[in-house]
């Protein structure tokens, strides 16, 4: 379904047929009227809607440069993919939940279809960061030999090139993390939702397995035996339900380091627990902190995520764009 306009100010509206929310067709044809409803009472337009396809809709997006508000009906994943185009652009974006996780929409307060409708009608323009991530081989397969922590690699500091491979607007992570949400099949997220995430976890937990961290953060090495880094932009460890005791802060400027240690899956929980007990800086089992960019492998090498998309094994480094997405959200 697609609703043309003439008019190049024209709000956007689009929608992720695909999402695990809006598997219905009459249910989702509600919400995308009444989402359309609110945008033209607070803009005064009328809006195009694109709903045949995510594809279609980023194209369209790609040419609304004039657009007073884009809003996306979807998950975590079509909000990342509107994002990337919007970058640095004054054109604000509002989130209308319809995925699995839909973190990021939790995370600045919009938790269900109504909440979103309402940051349409009264919401409040807010700056939020983004993440870039570059996803690439491994030191040990750039080189043809063991990299040793002694010898500093020469990309271990992340410049500000254009050569990031992608935005992430909640995370990007190797271990566990990456492991559960490659296991978590979108025919199950379509199912039974959050529950995906829930069978994927136990799966994974019956072969935990260790891995070695080799970690730049911020210029400073750090090397730890673990489960899963995270480089966290926004979100809870459970979304909606389980966050560290400190909030990742989607406006503060950087990045969230997250790594859970240890060697036993015993340990792994107790690092787990210390995360959602403790607040600021934590070093030892598990370690959090803020950081503008970083880079991580992990040997044996273990598999990757940004936003719950799959990566092979390798080598990530990430930094920070602070403030480079615009949100329509509720008022505070």
């Amino acid at each position: 379904m697609t609703t043309a306009s003439g008019d190049p100010r024209a709000p956007l509206i689009l929608v992720n047929p695909r999402a695990s929310r809006l598997a219905d067709a009459t249910r989702r044809r509600d919400i995308v009227d009444a989402v359309s409803g609110a945008v033209q009472r607070r803009f005064g337009r009328a809006p195009r809607v694109e709903a045949g396809s995510l594809d279609a809709g980023l194209a369209a997006l790609a040419d609304a440069i004039e657009a007073p508000v884009v809003v996306v009906i979807g998950g975590d994943g079509s909000v990342r993919e509107a994002a990337a185009l919007l970058v640095d652009r004054e054109t604000p974006l509002a989130v209308i939940p319809g995925g699995t996780g839909n973190v990021l929409a939790g995370a600045v307060g919009v938790r269900g279809i109504r909440p979103g409708i309402e940051a349409i009608r009264a919401g409040q323009v807010r700056a939020i960061d983004l993440g870039l991530v570059r996803w690439g081989p491994a030191a040990t397969e750039r080189s043809g030999a063991r990299q040793t922590a002694a010898k500093p690699a020469a990309a271990d500091r992340i410049d500000a090139d254009p050569g990031f491979d992608r935005v992430f607007i909640v995370a990007c992570g190797m271990g566990l993390d990456a492991r559960i949400m490659a296991a978590a099949e979108h025919e199950w997220k379509r199912r039974i939702r959050f529950g995906a995430y829930v069978g994927a976890a136990f799966r994974e937990l019956l072969h935990l397995e260790s891995a070695r961290f080799r970690i730049v953060a911020d210029g400073e090495r750090l090397e730890i035996e673990g489960y899963l880094a995270l480089v966290a932009n926004a979100g809870e460890l459970v979304p909606g339900r389980i966050g560290p005791r400190q909030p990742i802060d989607p406006a503060d400027g950087r990045l969230d380091l997250i790594v859970l240690g240890g060697s036993d899956p015993l340990a792994g929980l107790l690092s787990a627990a210390e995360l959602l007990v403790r607040s600021g800086d934590l070093d030892g089992r598990v370690i959090r902190r803020s950081v503008r960019e970083v880079s991580i492998e992990t040997e044996p090498a273990q598999p990757g995520e940004t936003d719950g998309d799959p990566h092979p094994a390798g080598r990530l480094e990430a930094r920070v764009l602070p403030g480079g997405l615009t949100l329509l959200a509720p008022s505070r």
